[in-house]
């Protein structure tokens, strides 16, 4: 059981996806304690990611702290520009913002974010070099914390290929854009799953909705 500022950990943020959870499995494997925060920022599939998040926790033995930003999300979107499933403007910084205080609450050491080399081309947000600012910008505020990325360099593919090893069960992880029971297997997300796990030369045991012919 978590017992707060007793036992200094890293704090994961944990959506539930595939970078994140093989972050989870690599440093519960290398014996690293974790806390795991999740972000509620209005979200269509917030209910499945969350489900995700319950299950991976449980799986590897720490109690995910759940943040709700879906009021920001009201605030900060023009309702003529709302989409279910596009994320929040700005969302890393905002989130790290948060994270960087849920560290410093419980003694945190470092602030792990699961981006990977795809991602940089999502936006200043999802770069290296943002990275870097914001872990400066921690250690500022709060002395001794970092904010890293461990798995920037790495395609998703590369990461599968990585974490499948350690016996993450991958049917426990979300990558779906929609909100349905099951994933659709044709979303953006969906087809960057398949597309991952078929570069990695490991099969897919996602039950998908539906696949492209």
């Amino acid at each position: 059981m978590e017992t707060g500022r007793s036992e200094t950990r890293d704090l994961l943020l944990l959506s539930g996806g595939i970078e994140s959870s093989a972050l989870l499995a690599q440093r519960h494997a290398a014996g690293d304690p974790l806390r795991a925060v999740w972000v509620d920022y209005g979200q269509r599939n917030a209910e499945r990611e969350w489900a995700a998040v319950e299950h991976l926790a449980a799986a590897y033995g720490c109690t995910p702290i759940p943040l709700d930003l879906q009021s920001l999300r009201a605030a900060f979107t023009r309702r003529n520009d709302w989409v279910g499933h596009v994320p929040l403007p700005q969302r890393n910084l905002l989130v790290l913002a948060l994270a960087i205080n849920v560290a410093e609450h419980h003694g945190d050491r470092r602030i792990l974010l699961a981006l990977n080399r795809e991602d940089q081309g999502h936006g200043p947000g999802s770069q290296a070099g943002f990275v870097q600012q914001v872990s400066a910008l921690a250690a500022t505020l709060v002395p001794g914390l970092q904010v890293e990325a461990p798995l920037i360099d790495q395609s998703k593919a590369e990461i599968i290929a990585a974490t499948d090893p350690l016996g993450l069960d991958w049917r426990l992880t979300w990558s779906c854009l929609l909100a349905q029971s099951r994933q659709c297997g044709r979303c953006p997300q969906c087809q960057a799953r398949r597309a991952a796990f078929a570069a990695a030369g490991i099969p897919d045991p996602t039950d998908y909705r539906e696949l492209p012919r």
